[in-house]
């Protein structure tokens, strides 16, 4: 009592108003009943215990200590229990003044002893608080004290039932329940501290997509340059141990994998690596072939089976291949054994570069002991006009194509640009910094974040309207520019200081530079559905009037101008992307179905019965529609000059296997007659997961599948590839 009439007397109430409540308080505290202890215990307050986290000696919550949240006899603190340190956390987390603080944990206090319980965890404890800030109408102080996490039949679920969501988590594992758990949480938490309320919601409304917002505190994706491991060897501040530049072949194939093992911690997505066969020439000179071809078995199997991350997933790794050594690359000094200058320059080891190439495509080829291809590393093959005119480069190619015909592995990227890094399902980024052209140890770069606008639901909101439509379209824009905003000053954050979690791409690095640069990286906007959006306006698929096509062309050139309007504005290159959609498709066309069913049940694709639906992805025809190839990949390369962040046509195969030449005639029409950024063979074919053989075609009963991708598969358009 004394406490209360302290309180309201330090108030700033007026005389009468303090009189009056302190009489009030004197009249009827009596009446509240005291704590009673239950007369088979001890003191309540002496025998209650509080499983507590514990705080390291700088007075921080040590990281792993708040995972200690159980009683055990190893480290977890088990405290006397103290009201006033609810008090304290209720003063200083929620802001709230000591009396409502001390009311609030007088009635848990309260709760707590008339429970009978003789151990109490914190968790328990911030429940029933928030249950009491709750009741008393603080419902903007419950904000800070809200719990992340999951509930225990949740919990059970991840760990009996495998997911299907990534089809590149190939069997549920520890690591995988970890990661889904992990993943949870952390999307709440990206939903709610890292982003503002109108950019989560647009999120939860299904008008965004924030990619990978289960990896929060990391950035998205990467290539990287094989010279600056040659140059500096392994420094890395997650080993304990360094390493000097390699001096031999397998040796630097040993830092790769180590490299990339240790940089997927920092980035959510993809690692790719630029010129493979080019930086690794000068190791290999004086190899006799079938040497080369044994270190290209090991470099592409031991890159295969990085399976150490992201819940036990293959690392997502590209290897850019060159046919020749570029002209921007002929006079660049060559790194050699040592991490020293060979005192030669590329253009002196294109021999050893090619035979590489040929002996990694060799690999590509044959596949792994079963004959399976290798979804990685990616075989990214770029060509360029000498591709075809000299006849060395000209003779890969040939062969490109045949492994092409036989597995579907090469993916043909068009260097239509002088130079191109690729990464991801068909990221890319043109270079033009002069440092990174004539120091390639620091060509490198990094796709900040992937924010997805839905298109199709652009145009429900605008009831059909083109007009409308587009100032929707743009609306969804500004708040996935906000959302690169906001990530970037919270990634800033982690990156400024020693200790910080991504301090190790944040610091300078050897090279002089921080290894990924913010203000240097690429914010990315990508795209569903512009096939079901003019749909909806014009009544027309992409493919089915040129009308709507033209319509298409102009929504995402009005986009491309928006990305550079955004760039002009914060001095940061935003550039449009082909999102790699494979659960944004479904996940769009699921809350469309339900906020937008009028307009949405006609235009989805898929099972509307099993509720197995998606969208086109990005600028694509309908993966069924009756196009012949050259005019698919014509009409979607128009769109690829305005997607600068990358772009792929897919031709779908079936069980056919086409004649090598006729892959190669496509190629080189693709080449001359269109804007084709990419383009990818995709035949279908099945392993056993008994005797591992592996079956042309598309078995049904398919395990590793997510069902809606499944559904994808299976209204995909057969191409025949003619031999003309």
């Amino acid at each position: 009592m004394e406490f209360l009439i302290r309180e309201v007397d330090r108030s700033n109430l007026v005389k009468e108003a303090k009189d009056e409540i302190i009489r009030s308080i004197e009249e009827n505290f009596d009446k509240y009943p005291e704590v009673v202890v239950s007369p088979d215990q001890k003191t309540l307050i002496d025998s209650l215990k509080v499983i507590r986290e514990t705080e390291g000696g700088d007075g921080k919550v040590d990281s792993t200590d708040l995972l200690l949240q159980v009683s055990s006899s190893t480290g977890t603190n088990l405290d006397s229990w103290s009201r006033q340190r609810i008090v304290e956390a209720l003063v200083n987390e929620t802001g709230i003044s000591q009396f409502e603080a001390n009311d609030i944990a007088i009635a848990v206090e309260k709760k707590v002893f008339a429970s009978d319980i003789n151990i109490i965890s914190v968790s328990l404890i911030r429940e029933l608080v928030d249950h009491e800030l709750f009741i008393r109408g603080f419902n903007k102080k419950l904000e800070k004290q809200n719990i992340l996490g999951m509930s225990t039949f949740n919990i059970n679920k991840i760990i009996f039932a495998s997911s299907k969501e990534n089809s590149n988590v190939v069997s549920n594992n520890p690591e995988a329940v970890n990661l889904a758990i992990a993943e949870n949480t952390l999307k709440q938490y990206a939903l709610k501290e890292i982003f503002t309320s109108d950019v989560s919601k647009a999120h939860m409304d299904g008008a965004v997509h924030l990619h990978d917002l289960g990896y929060p505190v990391r950035v998205y994706c990467s290539a990287h340059s094989l010279e600056f491991i040659k140059k500096f060897g392994l420094k890395l501040g997650n080993l304990s141990t360094e390493s000097r530049p390699a001096k031999h072949a397998q040796t630097l194939t040993g830092h790769l994998n180590t490299f990339l093992a240790s940089m997927q911690a920092y980035y959510a997505g993809a690692l790719g690596i630029g010129y493979v066969n080019i930086f690794y020439a000068p190791y290999l000179v004086g190899m006799d072939y079938d040497r080369m071809k044994q270190e290209a078995q090991y470099l592409i199997f031991s890159c295969s089976q990085n399976a150490f991350s992201r819940g036990g997933q293959t690392l997502f790794i590209d290897f850019n291949i060159h046919t020749g050594i570029p002209k921007y690359m002929r006079d660049i000094p060559a790194i050699g054994p040592g991490g020293n200058y060979t005192g030669k320059t590329y253009k002196d080891y294109e021999k050893e570069a090619q035979m590489f190439a040929k002996a990694l495509m060799d690999v590509w080829r044959e596949g792994d002991s079963n004959g399976t291809p290798f979804p990685f590393p990616k075989f990214d093959f770029h060509l360029n006009q000498e591709t075809f005119d000299d006849p060395d480069q000209r003779s890969l190619l040939e062969y490109a194509c045949l492994i092409a015909s036989e597995n579907g592995s090469t993916y043909f990227i068009f260097d239509r640009d002088e130079v191109t890094l690729s990464a991801c399902c068909r990221l890319r980024t043109q270079i033009t910094d002069n440092v990174m052209l004539t120091n390639p140890e620091s060509m490198r770069f990094c796709g900040f974040q992937n924010v997805t606008i839905n298109l199709p639901q652009a145009s429900y909101k605008a009831k059909g309207d083109y007009d409308k439509t587009i100032e929707e379209i743009m609306n969804s824009m500004e708040i996935a520019m906000k959302a690169h905003l906001q990530k970037k000053e919270f990634i800033t954050k982690l990156m400024e200081k020693p200790g910080a979690p991504l301090w190790e791409i944040g610091k300078l690095a050897p090279d002089g530079r921080p290894y990924v640069d913010l203000e240097e990286a690429t914010y990315i906007v990508g795209m569903i559905g512009l096939n079901e959006t003019v749909k909806n306006i014009t009544g027309k698929a992409l493919h089915e009037d040129e009308d709507a096509y033209r319509m298409g062309l102009k929504i995402i050139s009005t986009m491309y101008l928006k990305a550079k309007e955004f760039q002009n504005k914060y001095g940061l290159k935003v550039t449009l992307e082909e999102s790699p959609a494979e659960s944004a498709s479904l996940r769009f066309a699921k809350v469309d179905m339900q906020k937008y069913p009028d307009y949405a049940t006609d235009l989805v694709r898929g099972d509307k019965e099993s509720g197995q639906v998606y969208y086109t992805n990005s600028i694509h025809l309908e993966a069924d529609a009756p196009v012949d190839i050259i005019e698919r990949i014509e009409k979607q390369g128009k769109f690829n000059s305005l997607i600068e962040s990358g772009a792929i046509t897919h031709i779908f195969l079936g069980e056919q296997r086409p004649d090598p030449r006729a892959v190669f005639n496509l190629v080189e029409k693709t080449w001359l007659n269109t804007q084709s950024a990419q383009i990818v063979l995709s035949p279908e074919f099945t392993v056993c997961k008994d005797c591992n053989s592996v079956t042309p075609g598309y078995q049904r009963n398919v395990v590793n599948h997510n069902h809606d991708h499944h559904q994808k598969e299976d209204e995909n358009n057969v191409e025949e590839i003619e031999n003309e």
